[in-house]
């Protein structure tokens, strides 16, 4: 470091008559330091997601050492200088290896900061680093069976080592360090601590997401975590929708299934069927076994569908599980023993292209069994009735949309949700999609599939926990099988969906008439 002298001018005011001020400034400056708009080093920040359903389980990456300056210990967040051969995202790969021990990739460099700019021209960038704890490297450093070998010099003869702080309650967590050890505060850390606790106490933050992600964990038996039980219930009794990511589902496994149901539409077949409102055509799929007996379909195309098709069904029976979790039934496997009769079906659907005056691409409705778990091309349009306002649901690469039936809401006395929802154009009343989205949308082809999850044919539509019939509704005390026929207007091929309950046509008319 180097002490420099500066000289700068105040404007005159008008005051005294007089000219320019002449003033001087000391300021440290790195003698390092290449130009004035050079950056001189990193701050790193590194969120450990030790339980992806869990953020409060989450803790940022940091490090104790003595600074003989303060003449104490410190908590910081971890950072370096920059090497003349360096950029930002290098140095910060560098540096945090070198004093937590972990291998981080970095996922967002800021521009350059300035850390005391009334002493000093010293600059850094924050970096934002992801730290993959599958890794067997990292998985030793978290544990400390293998021992950070990265700290050399003055450094090590500080004393420098990583600590892990809580992200939820981290001001918390950082005064109880102050108060016990009489340690130092970082002031970058200080304020980034303040910060997430002004936005956990603002009503925006706290507001749950309309359409949460929620990534399915299980335990060591292979079965959900109470954590993820408790996040996928939440998310349906909130709005009856959710974005489910799993490694049952691999995004191979998706795209593979997405490819062979656009192919299967571009060869001729008899089980495709113009539907008679919507711009679509579709195929109905009932049960593995029944998977494309026509013998002239590409054998890839069946493979890739009943891959999918098996790979669904183990994450609805996880889903179940959670559910019945979820809502503190004495029996995890409740609605899973529902279903064991294989009475899923998957629906295939292509959505022709339109233009500015398409309306409904698939028209409003609520789903009529259990669960539906939606696999899309991107292409956007789908639209979930939430708060009153038809919502865009996000898509989300590598991840399915989830949403519930209405003999499920019926089972659970409506405490799940069975929401309305559709695929919108630009010409859709009400919608919350931008035209512009909607248009894009509505160019080009859009491809899904759509797993149903029906239970088994005799059960009762209303249940309570014992599998007996209870409560009220439009239909009471009816099996799944007539309930489906109703809802649906037919069977099989004829499922086109035409029923509405009561209580959505009350709510579908008050809305319209709102827009009127």
């Amino acid at each position: 470091m180097r002490l420099e002298t500066l000289s700068y001018h105040v404007p005159d005011d008008g005051s005294s008559g007089g000219g320019d001020t002449l003033r001087k400034w000391d300021r440290a400056v790195r003698t390092t330091k290449a130009s004035e708009t050079s950056i001189d080093a990193v701050v790193i920040l590194a969120i450990l997601k030790n339980d992806p359903s869990d953020p409060s389980k989450d803790e940022i990456v940091c490090v104790r050492q003595f600074r003989p300056p303060v003449d104490g210990y410190t908590i910081e967040l971890p950072a370096g200088l920059i090497d003349g051969n360096e950029d930002p995202s290098t140095a910060a790969r560098r540096e945090f290896q070198e004093e937590t021990g972990y291998i981080g990739k970095v996922i967002k460099v800021l521009p350059a900061s300035y850390l005391s700019p009334g002493l000093t021209n010293e600059n850094a960038s924050l970096v934002r680093i992801e730290v993959d704890m599958t890794l067997q490297h990292n998985i030793q450093i978290h544990t400390n069976q293998k021992v950070n070998d990265g700290l050399e010099g003055c450094e090590k003869d500080r004393g420098l080592e990583k600590i892990l702080l809580p992200r939820v309650g981290l001001l918390d967590a950082l005064h109880t360090l102050q108060d016990k050890d009489g340690v130092k505060i970082f002031a970058a850390l200080y304020s980034l601590a303040l910060g997430m606790e002004v936005g956990s106490n603002s009503e925006i933050s706290s507001a749950p997401p309309t359409f949460p992600i929620v990534e399915l964990q299980l335990d060591d038996t292979n079965n959900p975590t109470l954590a993820t039980s408790n996040a996928v219930t939440t998310a349906l009794c909130n709005s009856g929708f959710l974005i489910v990511k799993t490694s049952l589902l691999s995004l191979e496994m998706q795209h593979n299934a997405l490819a062979s149901t656009s192919q299967f539409f571009r060869m001729p077949s008899s089980s495709i069927i113009s539907h008679p409102i919507d711009p679509k055509e579709y195929a109905m799929i009932e049960g593995t076994d029944s998977l494309f007996e026509d013998e002239s379909i590409n054998p890839t195309i069946v493979k890739d569908l009943q891959d999918w098709y098996n790979a669904l069904r183990q994450t609805k029976n996880v889903l179940l599980q959670c559910i019945a979790v979820g809502l503190c039934m004495d029996d995890p496997y409740f609605f899973v023993k529902l279903h064991d009769e294989d009475n899923d079906a998957l629906r295939l659907i292509k959505y022709h292209p339109g233009d500015i005056n398409t309306c409904n691409r698939c028209k409003e409705h609520s789903d009529y069994g259990t669960l539906t778990l939606l696999l899309n091309d991107g292409v956007g349009g789908l639209e979930a009735f939430v708060d009153d306002k038809w919502q865009p649901v996000p898509f989300v690469e590598g991840s399915i949309v989830v949403n519930i039936g209405s003999i499920l809401s019926e089972w659970t006395q409506q405490k799940l949700k069975a929401t309305l929802h559709r695929v919108a154009g630009p010409a859709s009343t009400g919608s919350c999609t931008s035209k512009e989205d909607l248009l894009r949308a509505v160019s080009v082809p859009r491809i899904s599939i759509a797993y149903f999850a029906d239970p088994n044919k005799t059960v009762s539509t209303i249940l309570n926990e014992r599998g007996n019939a209870a409560g009220n509704g439009d239909h009471q005390s009816i099996s799944v099988a007539e309930y489906i026929k109703w809802r649906s207007g037919g069977e099989n091929d004829n499922r086109s969906g035409v029923a509405f309950t009561s209580t959505e046509e009350t709510r579908l008319l008050g809305k319209r008439k709102s827009e009127e």
